[in-house]
């Protein structure tokens, strides 16, 4: 069995719960405690429920509510927010995003060594904690 994560926690908002769940497999295994919500009011919720300090926040600009999910998210003192961004569709901008990181496209199989890859090159663009 894996031990629990018990580095920086990171908030992952997104409506594709498929996805949401292989990011937060691949953030355990870097180290991370991933809160995975599907959309912004069960982010909220979980943020507030789970007592821990959200480091990193990842969000999908084209979720309902998500300028207010970042705001309430700097209220809680979370400084990195990154914009999750659509395959194949324009990039939205996200107040306060320090970068973004496109999605998988389709059904194609995504090589978790190259995710792992990009994760490490976002967290170490951004500053974060984790990124050794």
């Amino acid at each position: 069995m894996n031990e629990t994560p018990t580095g920086p926690t990171v908030l992952v908002a997104d409506e594709d719960v498929g996805f949401i769940w292989w990011l937060a497999e691949l953030l355990a295994e870097a180290g991370f405690r991933s809160i995975p919500a599907l959309g912004c009011r069960q982010a909220l919720s979980l943020v507030k429920s789970s007592g821990s300090a959200v480091e990193l926040a990842l969000v999908n600009p084209r979720l309902r509510g998500s300028a207010r999910l970042v705001f309430i998210l700097r209220h809680y003192r979370t400084s990195k927010i990154v914009a999750i961004q659509e395959p194949g569709l324009p990039q939205l901008a996200l107040d306060g995003a320090l970068t973004s990181i496109e999605k998988p496209a389709g059904l194609a199989p995504v090589s978790r060594v190259e995710w792992r890859q990009k994760l490490q090159r976002m967290l170490l663009q951004i500053g974060s904690r984790a990124a050794s």
